[in-house]
């Protein structure tokens, strides 16, 4: 095998091939904190409506008790729908349709682009490999 002279534009082609991959990580890593960090704040709102739903409803203490002591069965009140808070009906619609069911994020052709820059940069390599060792 041939040995190849260093030149300028190839220690630029590495640092700039480094630079790049270290802000695509850098990129990720960012995505992926900001990401964690809106399903936090997310629980967190939906944790508070829930408390301040079940504070509101009224909560009363010993009353299958009379007054001699006996119990007696407590009337059950059913809450009509007209009655539920606006705040109630909005955090039902921004939730998704299944527990089970993940969110869609981003964009198919964002995969597609990627998977494309990456088999060029594939066949690129094994091309300019071929022509290398043609010329040995």
């Amino acid at each position: 095998m041939a040995i190849r002279t260093v030149t300028r534009a190839g220690v630029g082609l590495v640092v700039g091939i480094i630079i790049l991959g270290l802000l695509v990580l850098g990129g990720l890593w960012l995505v992926r904190e900001r990401g964690d960090q809106a399903r936090r704040e997310a629980a967190i709102t939906i944790a508070d409506q829930q408390l301040k739903a079940e504070s509101d409803e009224d909560i009363a203490l010993n009353t299958g008790e009379g007054a001699n002591g006996e119990s007696t069965e407590p009337a059950l009140v059913e809450e009509s729908p007209a009655t539920t808070s606006p705040t109630d009906n909005s955090a039902a619609a921004n939730q998704p349709s299944s527990v089970a069911e993940l969110p869609r994020t981003g964009s198919e052709a964002a995969s597609i682009v990627a998977i494309g820059v990456l088999s060029f940069a594939l066949l690129s390599f094994m091309r300019s490999r071929k022509l290398v060792s043609n010329q040995l």
